[in-house]
């Protein structure tokens, strides 16, 4: 959106400076994308010729007497069309030429003095083909006057939501809310008409409003200077008086207008869904074929426009139009949307309409720019026609609301002003607040103390929420006075543990990788997370329109990468929020995934290929990190579909899932074109806080350790997690349980395995005798023959 610094001051009211006023733009969410400086251009100015003789040294040079309203200067001239009493552009001393480095210099031409150049439209740079001769201005230029509009000019980007800011008004609006200015007072005209329309207006697609005034006897002409000035500064070509003031309306007030040649027009103005295969041919001279879903405007004959985004050559308007049918309309936002998109159309007045154009303002922009057209053009006007019901026009508002359809002018909001601080997290006093809602156009009824019933302005249709309301507040508030305040959550651990964290995952091979918080709802359900998820209401694309239930998909989209370019041994984590809609809130978690080989291929081979178990030592190891005490988890078979259901666990305490490891389910890999094995593992962050910690005891090693390897044969429902941690309760003197043999197979029943674990015994004051190892050993046998109900197998002394 660009418009000039003193388009601006003519709605805002303000002394600050340039600066200030682009700095408070920024700071409002209105970001200020570039300020042209057109300080280069003041010097040039028009002029009138006065005197033109022969240059006493060359037969193609004239020699002039020019007045730039100052002073009365000399100019050497070779364009044959310069001549006494004309005005035209005198770039001055110092000057430097329009896209050009060329400075204008006092020299001798031909041993004659000249004290400047007057120009041609291509030195300016006004035109692309080389002129013929100096540019020869109307009456309307005043001589000594700047001769381009030398104003800065303040490019913004706006939101899609910010409809009201494609307007400069609404700009105005904006930073008078600030307390930077004071908005100036709109002056909408109160008509009269002597004429009856002899066009009328309808309706039939039933989504839109029209309105329309006749305009008999008008005499249309190049735009005045200031006119042109204002449009041709912000890059809009001037085209004529008529066409120009609707062009002015939709950028001070960002409601577009247009303008029929009414001598064109047979019958009545009727807004309709096209014809299916119906052809158009807009003002750009291309022609588009159009549908069923696809909004016109036609007569009886032809089709004069597609609605809210380009008129048709059939009617349009020149300078030779005397009788002129304006027609100020609403549109369906999501129509428009659509269209344009259908037919690859993009206009200033599409832009607008897409992002919703306020409804309540149709009327008072028709009235605005039918009076500027009595003014510069003359003429009569009728009483306006209209069709369609333009205080109510309908749109959807979102999911989570009583009703599906509701009337824009029907948004009110129950607000207590409490919550700006609660949620915006700033100090600011109950008459702050009210101030900034009624600059920006807010009709507040205090009900009570704190309870304040809201009315949204009508050129406002995103705010329809109470943190709608905080987040307007806040925003002309400062979001630099946002007070710092550390995040609230049942998991403190400082940005340092994070980092440490990272380590610790880099040291055990693994890359860092930052995905996205969004995922396709399509793969969520392919991880079993349908119909508990958080839906985007407006995605940028269907590949993210829901907030990520878990990182693991992330991970292994990265992964799928990876592996079709060739790097087919990989592990990497991210450490990153998911979000769960059931607790309404997001969680910090840890995830991994490892594919292909747990080490690069050496001479020692003793790369293999990852398994289940890197995975569980990846989980423990980041336990260990928090010196959690993992014996006392609870290890359980996990119950996530996108995990190997025989492969697989999931750690928890009283009832609380802190995280689950395993090898990846075959058919999630298949979804991901990733033939090989993986496996991954994902934990709770805020879920290990006041687990049990691990107080490590000093082993004195001084005296003789002793092992003892010991078979088992137990059913194959037995969790090996649960016997190791028996065996490591059942004795102070046993320092160390390690699994080394998983054994099914010939001799052994197809219900049964076979686990050998080593156990080495230790005391710190003595050497163990032989009858303490055997009670020892005894004690063991017991326990694990009564928990599994298996038998031993065998004992072997080392």
């Amino acid at each position: 959106m660009k418009f000039t610094l003193s388009w601006l001051l003519e709605h805002l009211d303000t002394n600050a400076s340039l600066e200030e006023i682009t700095d408070k733009l920024t700071h409002i969410g209105l970001e200020v994308e570039s300020v042209t400086d057109n300080s280069s251009l003041t010097g040039f100015v028009v002029a009138e010729v006065l005197e033109v003789a022969p240059h006493p040294n060359a037969d193609k040079l004239q020699l002039c007497k020019v007045n730039d309203g100052n002073k009365i200067l000399q100019i050497v001239c070779g364009a044959n069309n310069v001549r006494e009493g004309m005005k035209t552009i005198l770039a001055s001393l110092g000057s430097t030429l329009p896209n050009s480095d060329f400075t204008i210099k006092s020299t001798k031409i031909r041993g004659i003095l000249s004290e400047g150049m007057l120009c041609s439209a291509s030195e300016l740079s006004l035109t692309k083909e080389e002129s013929e001769g100096i540019m020869e201005l109307s009456d309307d230029y005043e001589i000594g006057d700047r001769f381009f509009n030398c104003d800065p000019v303040i490019d913004i980007n706006v939101t899609p939501n910010r409809g009201d800011c494609l307007g400069v008004y609404g700009i105005a609006r904006d930073l008078a809310a600030t307390g930077i200015g004071t908005l100036n007072t709109l002056y909408i005209p109160q008509l009269t008409s002597s004429i009856t329309s002899p066009i009328n207006v309808k309706i039939t697609d039933g989504e839109s409003f029209i309105s329309g005034t006749y305009i008999a006897n008008v005499k249309n002409k190049e735009s005045l200077k200031w006119l042109k000035d204002k449009l041709e500064s912000i890059g809009m070509r001037s085209i004529s008086t008529i066409v120009d003031i609707t062009n002015y309306i939709m950028i001070s007030f960002g409601r577009p207008l247009h303008a029929y040649d009414a001598d064109k027009i047979e019958g009545e103005l009727v807004v309709r869904k096209a014809n299916d295969g119906e052809k158009f041919t807009a003002l750009s001279s291309k022609e588009y074929l159009l549908n069923e879903s696809i909004s016109v405007i036609s007569d009886n004959k032809n089709t004069h426009g597609i609605a809210g985004i380009i008129g048709g050559q059939f009617s349009e308007c020149t300078i030779d139009t005397t009788n002129v049918f304006l027609e100020s309309a609403w549109f369906d936002p999501i129509s428009i949307a659509k269209s344009s998109r259908q037919l690859n159309i993009s206009t200033e007045s599409s832009y607008r309409f897409t992002r919703s154009v306020d409804h309540e303002f149709t009327l008072n922009g028709l009235a605005i720019a039918t009076q500027m057209i009595l003014d510069l053009c003359g003429g009569e006007a009728s009483s306006v026609v209209s069709a369609g019901n333009v205080s109510k026009p309908v749109f959807v508002i979102p999911k989570d609301t009583d009703s599906s359809v509701k009337h824009w002018n029907d948004i009110k909001i129950d607000f207590d002003y409490q919550d700006v601080s609660k949620f915006g997290s700033v100090s600011i006093s109950p008459d702050e607040i009210f101030n900034i809602l009624d600059k920006l156009g807010f009709k507040i009824d205090k009900r009570a103390e704190n309870n304040w019933n809201v009315q949204v302005p009508s050129w406002r249709p995103d705010v329809t929420t109470p943190i709608d309301l905080v987040e307007e507040i806040t925003r002309i508030h400062g979001y630099d006075k946002i007070k710092e305040e550390p995040l609230i959550g049942s998991f403190k651990a400082e940005t340092n543990a994070y980092d440490d964290l990272r380590a610790l995952m880099i040291s055990r091979g693994f890359h860092e990788v930052i995905t996205w918080s969004f995922m396709s709802e399509s793969v969520a359900e392919k991880f079993g997370y349908s119909g508990k998820l958080f839906i985007i209401d407006n995605p940028f694309n269907n590949n993210f329109n829901i907030m990520r239930p878990s990182i693991i998909p992330n991970l292994l989209q990265v992964a799928a990468d990876n592996i079709s370019h060739g790097a087919s041994d990989l592990a990497i984590f991210e450490i990153g929020p998911i979000y769960d809609s059931c607790s309404n809130q997001s969680k910090y978690v840890l995830s991994g995934v490892r594919t292909g080989n747990n080490l690069p291929r050496n001479h020692y081979n003793t790369d293999r290929e990852a398994d289940i178990f890197d995975a569980k030592a990846d989980f423990i190891a980041a336990l260990e990190y928090f010196n959690i005490k993992y014996d006392s988890l609870v290890l359980g078979r996990a119950e996530k579909e996108y995990y190997h259901p025989g492969k697989s666990g999931i750690f928890s305490f009283k009832d609380k899932t802190i995280g689950c490891f395993g090898e990846l389910h075959p058919n999630i890999l298949d979804s991901f074109d990733i033939k090989q094995k993986t496996i991954g593992f994902e934990i709770i962050l805020e879920n290990i806080e006041n687990l049990p910690i691990n107080k490590k005891k000093f082993t004195d090693y001084r005296y003789q350790s002793v092992k003892r390897d010991f078979a088992f044969i137990v059913s194959k429902d037995v969790k090996v997690g649960s016997v190791i941690n028996d065996i490591k309760m059942s004795s102070e003197l046993i320092t160390e349980v390690l699994v080394f043999d998983i054994y099914q197979g010939s001799n052994i029943e197809p219900h049964q395995m076979s686990i050998a674990l080593s156990v080495t015994f230790c005391s710190p004051t003595h050497t163990l005798t032989e009858e303490e190892i055997q009670k020892e050993s005894s004690i063991i046998v017991d326990l694990v023959c009564k928990n599994t109900e298996g038998t031993l197998r065998s004992v072997n002394n080392a």
